[in-house]
């Protein structure tokens, strides 16, 4: 009979790293395979409030749609909360900014710029109102390099619900 040579599983007398070795391995290989799905998970929870900085300068869009969702957010500059209305604020995004309605959020004299995407949106007046059966309301809002389809309401699922402006799906201490 033949007797497979598998050097990795013989180890020579008395050698505890080796075991030590061939244990550990196949432990560290499941450990970092798991590692990015906890890390995604635990991405969708913020530790504190969103930083909304208006300046043009930092990227606005995780804070300016948490906004909007009705989640808590403060100022990068000041630490303060952010209102519920916002007003001659210049926003720096790299990304989609989804409007909710029914949170009483409030957006005047503004300027949202995609440099991205060659496009910038300014005006007059986004209100998200407080019913959520109802669509926002843009009002005097110009827009420049966007498609025409932009700016539509359209049903979007029921938002989550929010423990002091934070989801509820998030564990705080």
């Amino acid at each position: 009979m033949i007797k497979p040579n598998c050097s990795a599983w013989k180890t020579p007398a008395g050698d505890p790293t080796s075991v030590l070795a061939l244990v550990a391995a196949p432990l560290l290989a499941a450990l970092v395979t798991l590692s990015p799905a906890k890390a995604e998970e635990q991405s969708k929870c913020a530790a504190s409030p969103r930083l909304l900085w208006g300046d043009g300068e930092h990227d606005d869009t995780a804070a300016l749609n948490a906004w909007f969702r009705g989640e808590t957010v403060i100022w990068a500059q000041t630490h303060e909360k952010v209102a519920a209305e916002i007003a001659d604020r210049t926003f720096l995004l790299s990304s989609v900014l989804y409007i909710s309605s029914g949170t009483g959020r409030k957006l005047e004299r503004f300027r949202m710029v995609w440099p991205e995407r060659q496009e910038t949106v300014s005006g007059g007046t986004i209100r998200s109102g407080d019913d959520p059966d109802k669509p926002p309301v843009a009002e005097g809002v110009t827009t420049i390099g966007a498609d025409p389809d932009e700016g539509v309401p359209y049903e979007s699922p029921d938002p989550e619900p929010l423990d002091h402006g934070v989801p509820r799906h998030c564990l705080t201490s």
